[in-house]
């Protein structure tokens, strides 16, 4: 009768203990986790325009969700946050720090070999993504829009750039290559010069983010969408416009393909340098999937004029991989297409051969 006594005993005393770190588990969120830290946040945009906006709303949001965790803003805009990144990469293990970049922009940085870049942008372990780009190719009044007579067409088109190394000016010669279709890259245009010049009808051929300004341009007829580089969010008045695999040459590389639809798609992003602990890191994802589907936070940010999409980290992961892939393979086929391309914005070339890079997949 005595055992029968003590063993309910510490069965009930079993109970409670299990009970008690079950209890704490429950209670052991993002906020707990990363509670009495100072969260060090670097944005790699202005302090005036979309990026920073975005933040203005997240911010709040997070501060609220984390009252006992200091966030510690510094906007670093400098290469679009590349020297940013650079310091921190450079931090040391077990700091709590994120970066808020476009990722293209900084993948680019490094497959540019910039002298400001002291990291591998691989080894970044992705947050969340906030945004998902729709991208255009347009046509001015009076181009045609069939593949084959673009690529025959003379003059030739022309694509206005702001920087050669620039993501859209890559991604500009990319399609070259893979559509057949030249169009001369032009460095100078600043961006209200690029509506008026197709206005004008100065310049004939421009990769476009779908935007409400782009509205009342498509349903005058002034600018026509060709084809569809990425995403789905497009105005009404585009009406159904063909995919780029509509435009590509028969032997066009999936993977360059892949290459620019990652490109173009990319939106802003959160990520962590690796020096960050895989459990922050865990935590973090946590709290900013929370927040990011919130559809109170969703609304509020629609009201400030900025829209939001969760994308999940493992999505942001697999497109970086892909802009800076470690395949010697993949990385023959871009540079082919890149200097192939490039030779058809010159005149030099009129299409690309890639049967002799091996498989175009």
């Amino acid at each position: 009768m005595q055992l029968k006594l003590i063993v309910r005993k510490f069965a009930w005393i079993a109970v409670f203990c299990l009970a008690l770190i079950g209890g704490s588990f429950a209670q052991s969120g993002p906020e707990q986790q990363l509670a009495g830290r100072t969260l060090d946040v670097m944005v790699g945009f202005s302090n005036t325009g979309g990026g920073a906006r975005f933040w203005n709303v997240f911010s709040q949001e997070l501060r609220k969700r984390l009252p006992a965790t200091p966030v510690r803003t510094r906007f670093n805009d400098t290469g679009s946050g590349v020297d940013g990144t650079s310091d921190l990469f450079g931090r040391s293990k077990g700091v709590l720090a994120i970066g808020f970049v476009r990722p293209p922009e900084i993948a680019f940085a490094q497959l540019n070999e910039r002298a400001d870049v002291d990291f591998d942008f691989r080894q970044a372990q992705w947050i969340a993504g906030v945004e998902v780009e729709s991208f255009i190719m347009a046509a001015r009044r009076g181009l045609p829009w069939e593949p084959d007579v673009l690529r025959t067409l003379e003059p030739q088109t022309i694509l206005p750039v702001s920087d050669i190394l620039a993501t859209h000016a890559t991604v500009g010669i990319l399609l070259n290559a893979v559509t057949g279709i030249p169009s001369k890259i032009v460095i100078g245009f600043k961006k209200s010069d690029r509506l008026r010049s197709l206005l004008a009808a100065d310049v004939d051929f421009y990769t476009i983010a779908a935007d409400a300004k782009l509205e009342p341009l498509l349903a005058s007829g002034d600018i026509k969408a060709l084809y569809t580089i990425t995403g789905e969010d497009f105005p009404a008045a585009m009406g159904a416009v063909e995919p780029l695999e509509s435009f590509l040459v028969p032997d066009a590389p999936a993977s360059v393909v892949a290459f620019i639809k990652s490109a173009r798609g990319m939106g802003r992003a959160f990520y962590a340098p690796p020096s960050v602990a895989d459990e922050d890191v865990a935590a973090l994802r946590s709290l900013f999937h929370d927040i990011l589907s919130d559809p109170d936070f969703v609304e509020r940010a629609a009201q400030e004029g900025v829209p939001v999409a969760a994308v999940a980290s493992e999505t942001v992961e697999a497109q970086l991989q892909e802009l800076l892939t470690s395949d010697p393979a993949q990385k023959l086929l871009l540079d082919t297409a890149y200097a192939c391309g490039l030779a058809m914005s010159r005149g030099k070339v009129t299409r690309c051969d890639f049967s002799q890079v091996g498989t175009s997949n």
